[in-house]
C-alpha cells in the first residue's frame, strides 16, 4: 500500500508490515521515515539489523541466504537495502522479489532509493511491495510547507518565531531540510528554548564560533581557495553532508548567475546586486566574484553542481568531495583574467 510520509507514524501504529520501501531525493525526511520504522520495529522484537549498502553492486545471493539462514532460537531480523541506483538489472529485480516471497514472521526488510521514475514505478518488484508492504514517497517541500514544517521542528524544540522570521530562514535554506534542521540545532544551542528573532537568524547564518559552509561558499567566493579547502576539511571532519555543501554553492551560484545576466544585458553592478537583495554584508564579497566570471561560467559550475548532487545522493559514480574541490577551485578562479 501507498502510505503518505505524514501517516506512517499512524500506520505503523496500527499495523507492522513486513515490507517497506522509502524512496525520494530529500534525505532528512528518508532518515526519518527509516528511523521510525526501526524503532516500531524494535518494538516488535526486531532486534537484529543486516544491512547492505549499493556500492557498485549487490551480493544478493548473500542477502536472500541471509534471509533464510534463521535458527529456531535466532532473533527477528531487519534485513535493510540502501540503493544507490534504481540500476537494478534483470538479477537485481528478481532478487528482490526472491527477497520479498520469503519474508515470514521472522524477517522484515526496509529498502530506500533514489526518487522513483516511471520506468522504476511499472516494474514487478515495487508491485510485490506494495502489495505486500509499504510504499512511502518522499517529494521535497514546497513553498508554504516549508514553513509549517520550520514551524513545527522549532516548536519541537519550544522555540517560537512569527511569520517574518520563519520566513526568512525559508528564504536562506530554499528547501534544503538538512541545512534547516542544522540551523535549529544551532538556534536551539544558543538560545535554549524562547522567542527567536531576525537577529538570530543572523547570529545562526554569520557565526564565527566555528567554521560552517557558509564561511565555506564565501570564502571560495573571494578567491581564498587556500582557506577554502581548509573549512571544506573541517566541516567534512564535523561530519557535515556533502548534500548540505553542494546546496550552499548551487544556492550561491544561481544568484551569482543572475547578477552576472543583469551586468552583461546593461545593469551595472550595484543595481544588480541591490536587485538580488545581496545583504549588506556580503556586497563586497558577491561583486569581486561576479567581476571574476561571466553568466555562462556560473551556468556550467550549476551544471557541475548538479552533477555532484547526483553522487552525493548515490544516483551516479564517482568522488564528490573531489567534485565539490572541483567546483570550488573553480569559482575561486578569475575566468575573465587576461
Amino acid at each position: 500500500m501507498k502510505i503518505s510520509p505524514d501517516n506512517l507514524s499512524k500506520s505503523l501504529l496500527k499495523e507492522l508490515l513486513p515490507c517497506y520501501l522509502i524512496s525520494g531525493d530529500e534525505p532528512l525526511l528518508i532518515q526519518e521515515s527509516l528511523d521510525l520504522i526501526r524503532s516500531t520495529a524494535e518494538k516488535e522484537g526486531f532486534t537484529s539489523r543486516d544491512l547492505y549498502d549499493q556500492t557498485q553492486s549487490l551480493d544478493w545471493n548473500e542477502i536472500i541466504n541471509s534471509c533464510k539462514s534463521l535458527s529456531l532460537f535466532s532473533e527477528k531480523k531487519i534485513i535493510e537495502i540502501r540503493l544507490n541506483s534504481l540500476r537494478l538489472g534483470r538479477d537485481g529485480s528478481k532478487s528482490i522479489i526472491e527477497l520479498i516471497e520469503e519474508i515470514n514472521d521472522e524477517v522484515m526488510v526496509i529498502i530506500s532509493a533514489p526518487k522513483l521514475d516511471k520506468t522504476a514505478t511499472s516494474t514487478k518488484w515495487l508491485q510485490l511491495i506494495q502489495k505486500k508492504g509499504g510504499f512511502v514517497q518522499i517529494w521535497p517541500l514546497k513553498g508554504k510547507e516549508i514553513i509549517n514544517w520550520l514551524r513545527s521542528r522549532m516548536r519541537l524544540v519550544d522555540l517560537n518565531a512569527d511569520q517574518q522570521v520563519i520566513e526568512m530562514m525559508s528564504e536562506r535554506v530554499e528547501g534544503n531540510l538538512l541545512a534547516a534542521s542544522q540551523a535549529i540545532k544551532k538556534l536551539q544551542l544558543y538560545l535554549g528554548r524562547g522567542d527567536v528573532n531576525e537577529t538570530d537568524i543572523q547570529r545562526v547564518v554569520s557565526d564565527h564560533s566555528r567554521y560552517d559552509v557558509y564561511q565555506l561558499v564565501d570564502s571560495i567566493l573571494k578567491g581564498n581557495i587556500k582557506l577554502g579547502l581548509k573549512i571544506l576539511h573541517v566541516v567534512r571532519r564535523e561530519g557535515t553532508d556533502a548534500v548540505v555543501v553542494i546546496w550552499a554553492f548551487i544556492r550561491e551560484l544561481r544568484v551569482l548567475s543572475r547578477i552576472a545576466k543583469s551586468v552583461e544585458v546593461g545593469s551595472t553592478l550595484n543595481q544588480a546586486i541591490q536587485t538580488h537583495r545581496v545583504w549588506n554584508s556580503r556586497k563586497n564579497i558577491v561583486a569581486s566574484c561576479v567581476k571574476r566570471h561571466k553568466a555562462k561560467n556560473f551556468y556550467n559550475m550549476i551544471k557541475s553542481c548538479t552533477n555532484a548532487d547526483s553522487v552525493a545522493k548515490g544516483q551516479a559514480y564517482g568522488n564528490k568531495w573531489q567534485l565539490i574541490r572541483n567546483i570550488m577551485l573553480e569559482l575561486s578562479s578569475d575566468n575573465l583574467a587576461p
